[in-house]
């Protein structure tokens, strides 16, 4: 039965729930550009597949990049020795060379066999490496085993997840901490949940997580998006806004001035087309169509962007980012780095 993911929480809990009542199929494939969520379905199945007497006799851990399709389709066919099943685990299986010749092991699939496979695709936006969906080892996967897709938690969604995680631990959050964890952490998963287990530790926290414990515990450094620097001169956070600046003139080779003023350029042009459709006063669905944007972030934040930005401090604003834009490509710039730009380029956007 095929698991296709649409929200990957609610299918990682009905995909938990069969392997704790004993119903683990015989083959898995986890993959994504959310990688939380296959370790944590890897590491149940490993837990739960084979009573712990068993597992030095039945259980096996490949990594991609030292072993072949081949020989794991030839180690997934053999009986198991002295135990009644055995599990068979490939972690980073996007390094096999021809993963999907896998698919001939789906000719017979042995009962007395699990096969998980964890193929983590690059999620830094630098790789288009992934699962192809069009092949027959990814269709006949979805026919015959447990197929996950774990996808990345959306931005705007990851503090109703910090939420949920930590009460599912039997915790409970201050009031502002779990926008603080979201701050710290951004939307990694791994590092939440991370910093959540090193918090419950802490002498004195108990079962609820404040503010204060945050600070003084959880690292408040973090890689930011050019979608945070375009929300924070939106909504006039001057403090954050000059924050993720200096952050991306320190890692200008990872940021270009380039590409933050493009995506910020694009905002604005956005937040023009949103006072377009309040002008000719429609409705929420026909203006989150007309400018590409989500319903919910739309009506939380896109009204105060447009009380903050007019129409005519938009117009400045995107002549300013085209002004940055030829400096930033030319001699225009002098002596300027990246980072003295992008400085120059936030402290006159902040005061269009």
């Amino acid at each position: 039965m095929a698991k296709q993911a649409v929200e990957t929480a609610a299918l990682v809990a009905k995909i938990e729930s069969d392997i704790l009542a004993g119903d683990i199929k015989p083959f898995y494939l986890l993959f994504g550009k959310e990688h939380y969520y296959i370790d944590r379905v890897c590491k149940l199945l490993m837990e739960k597949a084979l009573p712990e007497g068993e597992r030095d006799f039945g259980q096996m851990v490949y990594y991609g990049v030292d072993t072949s399709a081949e020989q794991i389709v030839s180690h997934a066919r053999q009986f198991p020795m002295m135990v009644s099943r055995q599990l068979i685990v490939v972690k980073e299986a996007q390094g096999l060379k021809n993963i999907d010749k896998i698919e001939s092991y789906f000719d017979y699939l042995m009962p007395t066999t699990v096969l998980v496979i964890c193929y983590k695709t690059p999620n830094d936006g630098s790789s288009s490496k992934n699962i192809d969906k069009r092949t027959k080892f990814y269709k006949r996967a979805c026919e015959l085993g447990v197929v996950l897709e774990c996808e990345p938690v959306k931005e705007w969604k990851i503090v109703g997840w910090i939420e949920d995680y930590v009460r599912s631990l039997g915790m409970s959050l201050e009031e502002g901490a779990s926008d603080m964890l979201a701050e710290a952490c951004g939307t990694d998963l791994n590092r939440i949940s991370l910093a959540v287990d090193k918090l419950r530790k802490v002498p004195g926290v108990g079962d609820r997580i404040s503010c204060s414990a945050i600070e003084e515990n959880v690292g408040m450094s973090r890689e930011y998006s050019a979608f945070e620097l375009s929300s924070a001169l939106c909504g006039r956070d001057t403090a954050k806004a000059y924050k993720i600046a200096n952050y991306f003139g320190e890692n200008s080779k990872r940021y270009p001035i380039q590409m933050v003023s493009a995506a910020l350029g694009n905002q604005f042009l956005k937040l023009m087309r949103y006072h377009a459709c309040q002008s000719a006063r429609m409705g929420e669905g026909e203006t989150a169509a007309a400018t590409g944007l989500n319903p919910y972030i739309m009506k939380r934040d896109w009204s105060r962007y447009a009380r903050n930005y007019p129409v005519k401090s938009c117009m400045k604003a995107v002549a300013i980012l085209k002004e940055f834009d030829f400096r930033s490509k030319s001699n225009a710039r002098g002596e300027a780095s990246d980072g003295d730009l992008l400085s120059e380029l936030v402290s006159r956007l902040l005061a269009c």
